[in-house]
């Protein structure tokens, strides 16, 4: 695979755990696997290098997963209120540490991402959007050590493994993922910690 597919990869991966969160968590969050049919509507999707995603540096990231990353690569993504989304709204900043060019590279890449959205989930709400998860084959489990509700959650599609965590805090939505399939939950808190810096 050339370049310019491993970065497309990343993009989709931004843009379709966005789509998942959107009906999961009534928000999105982006971070995911690669491109499947999206559950709720198309977003606005802007890639920029930016000085937004230089409030957690690349070294942060490093020290935390324990190995090198670049600065990281923001992704923008407006989430329209939808019927399956709970009829919230969201803006997701992504920033992606890292440049997938080969299957090696992409098990170093690091997504953390701030959602705002435009109201919160209701106990009941998010409990339909777990069991919705559920049936796609998402494996989510309670994490607690934040001072959130927090999930923890893997997924594996075209045996691709992500590993992720999103810790949510009334409007504000907090996420970290990484891909590999070895277990990876002290890092992701520790991720889901910074990213509140974005």
């Amino acid at each position: 695979m050339t370049s310019s597919t491993f970065a497309n990869l990343t993009n989709r991966t931004a843009y379709r755990s966005s789509r998942w969160r959107a009906l999961l968590l009534g928000a999105a969050v982006a971070l995911g696997l690669v491109a499947v049919p999206a559950v709720a509507q198309a977003s606005s999707r802007t890639e920029l290098v930016s000085s937004y995603c230089n409030k957690v540096s690349a070294a942060s990231v490093s020290a935390i997963v324990g190995h090198s990353v670049p600065a990281g690569s923001l992704f923008t993504d407006k989430i329209k209120p939808t019927k399956a989304n709970h009829e919230i709204s969201a803006v997701v900043w992504s920033c992606t540490y890292g440049a997938a060019t080969s299957v090696a590279a992409l098990a170093k890449d690091v997504v953390l991402s701030l959602e705002v959205t435009s109201k919160p989930l209701t106990g009941a709400e998010l409990q339909y959007s777990l069991s919705q998860a559920e049936k796609l084959k998402m494996k989510f489990t309670p994490y607690s050590g934040l001072g959130m509700t927090a999930f923890y959650y893997t997924f594996t599609e075209t045996g691709i493994t992500l590993q992720g965590m999103v810790a949510i805090s009334g409007t504000n939505n907090y996420s970290a993922g990484i891909y590999t399939k070895t277990p990876a939950v002290s890092k992701l808190a520790a991720l889901v910690k910074v990213a509140e810096k974005l």
